[in-house]
This record gives structure tokens, C-alpha cells and sequence, in this order.
């Protein structure tokens, strides 16, 4: 048999080393020879010799230099050598020979993320899923790049993409159960983890990873006996013995001395301490191992229990356990935890000590904000220093540093902090110190645990993932009784828990005097003498009401009460003033009181129905109203408000007649003349509102309010010409001269620069930032000052914009500003005079490459739904149950970018994205990878619009100005598409339509 016969029988019985030696033979015969030198890199990387493969894989792409897969072998033995940057060079090599090469991609990509170009390295994962998009560990790798970002949501969407191409991979499934979990998804982690032990039941990783699942939810019984599984990892170091000794089953000891090893951190250990004590004091002989900075702390609890440091020869004993294995031993569940009784206590000396350098007089609150940098979840669970900033200031507050370490730079961007840290040895100091203190509030440490060990109020600082020693859902701890979580609503919000604890700190001075001995209360308000007159009081109140003088308004009118209790005006007057302090529970009683006594009372019956209409309640407000009104027909205000209600209830004709029935009543009651001219434009006739606002300008040629509705009316119809002159009269008000900046008039600007300030809605904001690119050509250096910082990273990305801030920050210096919705009349925008269109709303690219990927579900047409806005007026919302006609149609995807709202799967199987929507920018990518939007009036239809993706939108029947009249299209968005109501309140029918049109749109396709 010859050598190369030899060769492959040694192969085929998998005789590696008999192989590599048979190839060493053959090379000295043929020593470039690059099959052989490619086969002996192979077996010598398989064999974990990296050196020599390197060395193979080398030569081989030397003498075979247009080779794509030797210049990937050799990148993969650098990568595994941890030699990085060479790893790049080679793969970057093996891609300019072969540009769609999935695996040398993602190889790319892998050895960038470990040299921390994690955007570049997504980017190149994208580009290998496009290469392949059957390539399962493409997903999976970038779901790793994007967990390792904190890109939970995408990580969780490329492992399901992965799992439906490989659906038996164990990596892909533990690392979707662990992404699943860190969302709070909690069933669907469990349903992961099992799926992987269904696969390999001796799992490591899903073993442990179902544990922390199941703590986490409260299930301890099945929890503790998973968490047993972190035993079996032979990376963790658990010894199988110790000393020989068998270790403990959780049977009787009889008299045997039981050796406790404690393992993890410090705050595992404070927290399973209790287990020791309960088994010392049960008459156990138990000998504890701990870490030395405990030794001293531990020492003192208990005295018959043995301490000792790790590394000091133990005491005698027969068997062995790890601490916190004693729940599983012990049986724990969550109404069996153990108390920490007695509390864990401070050295008495070293308190003593303590004492004489702590004051009293003030609230004294001990303060960490981070964990041990080496804990791989500390970035999620710490936060910055400078974040604890507004707790500083707070009256009667001192706070004391209980971070160790410190950095002057944290303490600094604290403020005003107390740091005696510097006297801390060991745990037993920090004990003393915390004695002297009333609070602690810290983050997921050791500290936390101490300071709740110890009885003291802890306010625990938790991030929204969830940490199964503290549990889901739950504000306090079975642990703990005086631990309160103060947890994320959503994932990186520190802001929201900070203000939280700084609003219940500022009251905590307050709880506290409450619980000291009280002094006399000051004497109440006295009403006046029986002899004064209660109408002189009666004025005085409303006096006090008009100068805005609330309290004492409200004051006076309950005085009144209590002489005169039946007296219905004063009840209607207390309401109106309770109502203007916000109190409008309070304000409701008074007008439903002032009705009980004075049924008659027109004055209480119309303020009862704008009290309702303020909370929404416009059919419950309306027989108030009306009942006004029957009462007394020359009631001005109640014909208004009964009108302005029954238009948000589409019902304009009816408004009309009362609005012509308030106009021949008084022909100078302005107002009514600007409601009839919205009516007419609910009824879409703005040519008739158009001559309502006009004869109202004969009237008052100075009137701001019917210039600006003049302006919305004759936008409506197209004549922009003297629609946007007109709309500079929203500008009446004076604001625009409050800045000492010039109001930009159109001139050139020739590199000088201008700040553009946002206004009105988001929407309105993304519709004409489209002329930013206009002001960045007329030479000017754009500055936009926009409302909401979710629209930055969006924004920012607009052609022409040089900076964008938002509220809270500073713009720089400018030489002029304008307003953005002036920028059509300043640059003569008619309907003939459009800006030129191109996209100008850009996603991000990578995002939107991902985004592709991701929302490719094997359907004909990917289409994205939103259905209600933000305060839009209420029938531009359609209600979720209108879409059920679409449900059937077959090869559509659904997808809801809907804030606030869940999709109902009994109406429409739509996938929910709005979890994964941070911002604007996150839409954005998103609607890079649809087919079409189906929205309502909303910011939405705007971003796609200006995107440039096809949008379809949902309009009531009426007119507004943005979407003209008598148009199923939009000169503003070439790809938008307008389906409106032809009668009001008939989505039926908009949606009919909307069927028909989508059928056949997948017909084409």
C-alpha cells in the first residue's frame, strides 16, 4: 500500500496522529505540496497544536496566494492564538480575493469584536447573512455581537433565526434562554433551557441557566436543585471532595462537625450566612470557610459557630458543603427562608468609634452606585456616579460614600458627600459605619446585603432585568424585611429609579419629625363674624381666585361652607378653584354637590361637563352640556363647549347650528365663529371655513387665532402661497422676540450659523426638517434645537445638519434662528414650488441591514402597523378591532410598531416591536425593512414618508391641512397613499378598501 493509500486509511479510522505523521513523511518528499501542508494544519489544529497549524496554514497560502480558504486558515489559527489584529489582516485578505465568503465574514467580524470595533463586526456579520441567508451560525454570532452591545432584543430575534435553521443547536438554544431571561421573558427562557435539555440532559449551561430562571420566578424547589448543576462545571472549581471528605447530603448530622464553604461573592455569603447560624444554633457543629475581609465581621455573630479565612488549615470535620447549596438541602421555599435573626451586628467598639465621626442633625444615607468591575453583568447592574447628583441637594439629606473604591472624579459629580472610607479595613468597619447611618441606597453589592442583614432600610437600585436573589415583580424581599426595590421600568433607566428614591428621600426628614412628639398645631382659619356679609366674603373668594391665590380662594369658599353648607354657587365656585390646583376629584364632588342642591344650577352643569371633557369623558360630558343650555339658552360658554364635544364625538353638523345658534346670539362671540370653521373643516368644507375666518378678520383684523386658522384652511386647499404668510401669525404672540438672536429673514448666510428650533409636533418636526438641506445650501451651518431627544440619533442623520440638541443641553453660540415650520413661506414654497424630493429621513445602515434580516419571515409583503398616536384627537385613532377584516389574507407578515399597545392576536397575528423601539432611530431601521406602513395620522406616516418606504395612510373624514383635501396622494411624500373615511367614524369602509388594495399589491408581486 502506498504512503498516500496509507494516508487515507488513517483518516478514515480517525488516526489523527498517525495521519499528521504519515503527512510529515510525504512532505519531505513534496514540501510544497499545499493539500499535504493544509492537511497537517488541520490535524494539528484539531489536536490544539496552534503553533504548527499556524506554521502549515502559512506555507500553504504562501505558496497558493490566491487561496481565499488558506488566507482564512491561517486568520482562524491567529484568532485562536489571540493574535487579533494579524487574524484581521488575513481574513481582510481572504475577502478581496473572494467577496462573498460567509464564513472568512464572520471570522472578520468575530476578531473585531475582540478588538472592540463591535459596530464594524455587526456590520460584517449582516453581510454574511446576506452572502448566505441560510447560514445559521451567522445569526448566532451576531445574536452574541448584539447581546455582548446590550441589543437584547435583536440577539433574542438572530438566535430564533438561527434556531429555525438549526433548530438542535445547544449553544443557540442557551444563549436564547439567557437573552429570553435578561428581557423578563421568563416562560419562554424556561421553555429555551428545557428545549436544550430535551437535547443534551447533562447540559452545563442549561442546567444552570434554568435555575436562575426558576429563582428568579419563585419557583425554589426545582430552582435550588438546578442550581446544584453549577457544581458539575469543572471550570467553576467545585472539588468533588475536600480533604478526603465526603461531602453532605442534607441527612442528620449526629454529632458530625460539618465544614461550610463559602463560595461567589461577598453578598453571597452575608446572605446565606443565616443557614450557618440556624444550623449553630440548632446545636450543629459547624465550622465555616469564608474570604479574610469577612473573617473579622463573621467572627463576632455567633459564638458557637467556627470561622476561619479560606487558606488557613481548617478544623477538624467529617463532611463538607458549599453554602449555598443549604437551600436544596435544607428545602427551602419562599415561605421557608430562614430570618436573619438575630441581625447581623457592628463590632461595639469599632462603632463607638464611628460614632464620634458622624453628626447627627440631619438624615444620614449611605450611598454605592457600582459593584465589583469584575462581575460580567456589572455595566447593567451599576450606574454612574454623577447619577445620584439630585439626591446631594435634597434638604435635610447628608449623604455618606459606602463605595469602595471611590474615584475623587465620582465624588465630585456627587456633590456635597461625606467620604470617611478611607478608615475602612474590612468588613467589619463598614458594618460600624453603617450602624451610624438611618439608609442605605445601593445598587445590587455586597453593602446591600450587609446593611439589610443588619434591620437597616435599604433602598435597593435594581436594573430591569431581573436577579433571582431579589425575585420578579415584587418591591420588597423575603430575604430582607427592610429592603424596598426601586427596579427599571425598562432597560438602562436609571433616570426613572433616581428620581423615585430622590422624591421619596425628600420626604424622608418629614417621616421621621412626623414620629417625634408634635408640636401644637397652628390654629385653622377662622371664618368671619356672624354679622359680616357672606356676599362681601363670596367676592372676596373670587377675587382671590382671579389673582390666582388658590389656597387662600379655596380656604375662604370652605369657611363659607360651614356656615352656609347648602349654598349650591359657593360648592360650584370651590370646584372651579380645586380644579385649577389639579385637584379635580375634589372639584368633581364640589359640582356634583352644587347639582344635588340646585339641580337648576346652569353654572355647575357646564363646568361639571368641561371637567370631564379635560379627562377625556366626552360622551358623559355631553347630557351636561346640554342640560346647561335647556336651562339657560343665552349660556354663550355652554354652546362652545357643547359643540367643540360633539365634534371630537363626529358629530360637526350638529356643532355647526349651535356654533350659528352662539354667532346670532352675539356676533362678536369670537370663538364661536373660530369653532364653526373647524367644524366646516371636520366637514370637509374648507372653502366655508375659509369665509367664516375671513368674515371674522373684518371683525377683528388683528385676531392671531383666526389668521392661524385662516392659514389651515387655505393650506388644506392648496394655496400655499397665502396659506404660509398667514401661518406666520402663530408667531403673534411676541415669543419670537424674546431671544436676543436675529429672526432669520432668508438672506444668505454665507458660513454664518443658524439654530432651528422645532415646533408643535413630532411630527410636524420630521415633515420639514427637509429644509435644513436648503439652509446648509444658502451657506448657513445648521443647528436644530429639536423637542424630544428620542428623535436625535435620527436627526442627526439629516443632510445639512451640523448639530442637534435636545432639552437640557446648550446650543452653541449662532448668529441667527428661525422657526421650523417658517422655512416653506421663507423659501416661497407653493404647490408648483415644492422642495426637490429625495429621502432626507435616513436610517442607520447597519441597524437597517439587521432589521432586513430580522423581518424576513418567508412572507410575500412585510407590513407595519401603528393605530393611535400619542393625545391625537380622538378620531384620528383607530380603534385595533377595525384591522380584523386583513386577518385572513394570506402571505402578509404583520408587524406593530405600536407604543403603548399590544397587538390583540384575536384580531391580527402581528408581531410586537414596539418592546425594541428606544427611539426614533430604532423605527426608523425598522421601517427600513418593511415592504409598507399602514398608519394612522401620526409621527409614523411621517418617517416613512420621508424615508421613502411606502405608507398607506388611515384618515378620518376631515380635512387637515397637512394631507389637503379632495387628495389621495401627498405632494409632500411621493410613496404615500391616502385611504380617508367617506362618511365619519367609517373605518369599515377604509378598511375595505385598504383589503382590496393590498390584494392587489400581492397579486403583482
Amino acid at each position: 500500500m502506498d504512503r498516500y493509500a496509507q494516508l487515507n486509511q488513517a483518516l478514515s479510522e480517525n488516526r489523527a496522529e498517525l495521519a499528521q505523521d504519515i503527512c510529515h513523511d510525504l512532505l519531505r518528499a513534496e514540501p510544497e505540496n499545499v493539500e499535504l501542508l493544509t492537511l497537517v494544519g488541520l490535524l494539528a489544529y484539531r489536536r490544539g497544536d496552534l503553533e504548527e497549524a499556524l506554521q502549515a496554514f502559512s506555507r500553504a497560502a504562501f505558496l497558493q496566494p490566491e487561496s481565499a480558504e488558506l488566507r482564512n486558515n491561517v486568520g482562524v489559527a491567529y484568532q485562536d492564538l489571540d493574535c487579533h489584529d494579524s487574524a484581521v489582516l488575513h481574513f481582510r485578505e481572504a475577502l478581496s480575493l473572494r467577496g462573498e465568503y460567509p464564513e472568512a465574514r464572520c471570522n472578520l467580524a468575530t476578531a473585531l469584536l475582540h478588538l472592540g470595533e463591535a459596530e464594524e463586526a455587526i456590520r460584517n456579520y449582516c453581510d454574511a447573512i446576506a452572502a448566505a441567508p441560510g447560514y445559521a451560525d451567522a445569526y448566532h454570532l451576531l445574536g452574541n455581537a448584539l447581546r455582548r452591545q446590550g441589543e437584547w432584543e435583536g440577539a433574542v430575534q438572530c438566535y430564533q433565526k438561527a434556531l429555525e435553521l438549526d433548530p438542535a443547536n445547544l449553544k443557540t438554544l442557551v444563549n436564547l434562554g439567557g437573552s429570553l431571561f435578561t428581557l423578563n421573558r421568563f416562560d419562554e427562557a424556561i421553555a429555551a433551557q428545557r428545549r436544550a435539555l430535551s437535547i443534551d440532559p447533562d447540559h452545563v449551561d442549561a442546567h444552570w441557566n434554568l435555575a436562575l430562571v426558576l429563582l428568579t420566578t419563585g419557583n425554589y424547589q426545582e430552582g435550588f436543585a438546578e442550581y446544584q448543576w453549577r457544581l458539575k462545571d469543572p471550570a467553576a472549581g467545585f472539588p468533588e471532595s475536600c480533604a478526603g471528605k465526603k461531602p453532605w447530603d442534607g441527612s442528620a448530622l449526629c454529632g458530625r462537625t460539618l465544614l461550610l464553604r463559602c463560595e461567589q461573592g461577598f453578598g453571597d455569603t452575608i446572605q446565606f450566612f443565616r443557614y450557618a447560624q440556624w444550623l449553630s444554633r440548632r446545636g450543629e457543629r459547624v465550622a465555616l470557610e469564608c474570604r479574610r475581609e469577612l473573617l473579622p465581621l463573621l467572627a463576632i455573630q455567633e459564638p458557637a459557630l467556627t470561622c476561619f479565612a479560606a487558606g488557613d488549615p481548617p478544623p477538624s470535620f467529617d463532611c463538607f458543603a458549599y453554602l449555598m447549596s443549604l437551600p436544596h438541602l435544607l428545602g427551602t421555599c419562599v415561605e421557608t427562608i430562614p430570618p436573619q435573626e438575630p441581625p447581623l451586628r457592628a463590632d461595639p467598639e469599632r462603632a463607638a468609634c464611628w460614632r464620634d465621626w458622624i453628626p447627627g442633625g440631619s438624615t444620614k444615607v449611605g450611598v454605592v452606585w457600582a459593584g465589583s468591575a469584575g462581575y460580567r453583568n456589572d455595566r447593567y447592574r451599576s450606574l454612574p456616579a454623577r447619577a445620584l447628583a439630585s439626591l446631594a441637594g435634597i434638604p435635610g439629606v447628608r449623604l455618606y460614600n459606602l463605595q469602595l473604591p471611590a474615584a475623587a472624579d465620582d465624588l465630585a459629580a456627587i456633590g456635597e458627600i461625606c467620604d470617611l472610607t478611607g478608615r475602612i479595613g474590612d468588613f467589619s468597619d463598614t458594618a460600624a459605619l453603617i450602624e451610624e447611618l438611618d439608609l442605605v441606597v445601593s445598587v445590587d453589592t455586597a453593602v446591600a446585603h450587609l446593611a439589610a442583614a443588619m434591620g437597616k432600610p435599604v433602598w435597593l437600585l435594581l436594573p430591569f432585568s431581573c436577579e433571582w436573589r431579589w425575585l420578579s415583580g415584587r418591591s420588597d424581599s423575603p430575604w430582607y424585611p427592610s429592603v424596598a426595590i426601586y427596579r427599571q421600568p425598562s432597560l438602562g433607566d436609571w433616570e426613572g429609579v433616581i428620581a423615585a428614591v430622590a422624591a421619596d428621600l425628600a420626604a424622608w426628614p418629614a417621616r421621621a419629625q412626623a414620629e417625634a412628639p408634635r408640636s401644637p398645631a397652628p390654629a385653622p382659619l377662622k371664618a368671619a363674624p356672624r354679622g359680616e356679609d357672606p356676599n362681601l366674603e363670596f367676592r372676596r373668594a373670587n377675587a382671590l381666585r382671579a389673582e390666582g391665590d388658590l389656597a387662600g380662594a379655596v380656604a375662604l369658599y370652605r369657611c363659607l361652607l360651614a356656615r352656609l353648607p347648602a349654598c349650591a354657587e359657593i360648592h360650584n365656585n370651590l370646584g372651579l378653584a380645586l380644579q385649577d390646583q389639579g385637584l379635580d376629584p375634589e372639584a368633581e364632588r364640589s359640582f356634583r354637590r352644587a347639582l344635588e342642591l340646585k339641580p337648576d344650577l346652569a353654572d355647575a352643569q357646564n363646568n361639571l361637563g368641561t371637567l370631564l371633557v379635560a379627562r377625556g369623558e366626552h360622551d358623559e360630558a355631553l347630557p351636561f352640556f346640554e342640560r346647561a343650555l335647556e336651562l339657560r339658552g343665552d349660556y354663550l360658554p355652554a354652546y362652545v363647549n357643547l359643540g367643540s364635544c360633539l365634534q371630537v364625538l363626529e358629530e360637526p353638523e350638529r356643532a355647526v347650528e349651535l356654533y350659528r345658534r352662539a354667532i346670532a346670539l352675539e356676533p362678536g362671540f369670537f370663538k364661536a365663529r373660530i369653532n364653526l370653521g373647524t367644524a366646516y373643516q371636520d366637514l370637509m368644507q374648507p372653502e366655508k371655513a375659509i369665509e367664516t375666518y375671513r368674515e371674522l378678520l373684518e371683525l377683528a383684523p388683528e385676531h392671531p387665532e383666526a389668521h392661524w386658522n385662516l392659514a389651515l384652511s387655505l393650506l388644506s386647499v392648496g394655496d400655499f402661497k397665502w396659506g404660509w404668510e398667514e401661518y406666520e401669525w402663530r408667531l403673534a404672540t411676541g415669543e419670537s422676540t424674546l431671544s436676543p438672536l436675529p429672526y432669520w429673514r432668508g438672506e444668505e448666510l454665507s458660513g454664518r450659523s443658524i439654530l432651528v428650533e422645532c415646533e408643535q409636533g413630532l411630527g410636524d418636526t420630521l415633515q420639514f426638517v427637509r429644509y435644513l438641506t436648503l439652509l446648509a445650501k444658502r451657506g448657513g451651518k445648521v443647528l436644530l434645537k429639536c423637542q424630544n431627544a428620542g428623535l436625535k440619533p435620527l436627526l442627526e442623520r439629516v443632510p445639512g445638519v451640523a448639530t442637534v440638541v435636545v432639552p437640557g443641553e446648550e446650543p452653541p453660540r449662532c448668529s441667527f434662528r428661525v422657526k421650523l415650520l417658517s422655512l416653506p413661506y421663507l423659501f416661497g414654497t407653493t404647490l408648483e414650488a415644492m422642495p426637490e424630493w429625495h429621502p432626507y429621513l435616513l436610517a442607520d445602515p447597519r441597524r437597517g441591514a439587521l432589521w432586513e434580516l430580522l423581518l424576513d419571515q418567508g412572507s410575500d409583503l412585510k407590513v407595519g402597523l401603528v393605530w393611535r398616536g400619542g393625545p391625537l384627537p380622538r378620531n384620528r385613532a383607530c380603534p385595533f378591532g377595525e384591522f380584523a377584516p386583513l386577518g385572513d389574507l394570506q402571505g402578509v407578515g404583520w408587524f406593530s410598531l405600536q407604543l403603548g399597545e399590544a397587538p390583540d392576536p384575536g384580531v391580527l397575528e402581528a408581531a410586537d416591536l414596539a418592546p425594541q423601539i428606544k427611539d426614533f432611530g430604532d423605527s426608523a431601521a425598522i421601517l427600513s425593512g418593511l415592504d409598507l406602513l399602514l398608519t394612522v395620522d401620526t409621527a409614523a406616516a411621517h418617517l416613512a414618508g420621508g424615508m421613502g418606504v411606502p405608507v398607506w395612510l388611515l384618515l378620518p373624514f376631515s380635512c387637515d391641512w397637512r394631507w389637503m383635501s379632495g387628495r389621495e396622494d401627498s405632494p409632500w411624500y411621493p410613496t404615500l397613499r391616502i385611504f380617508r373615511q367617506g362618511r365619519p367614524g367609517d373605518w369599515p369602509g377604509v378598511m375595505g378598501r385598504v383589503r382590496e388594495a393590498l390584494e392587489e399589491m400581492l397579486r403583482r408581486r
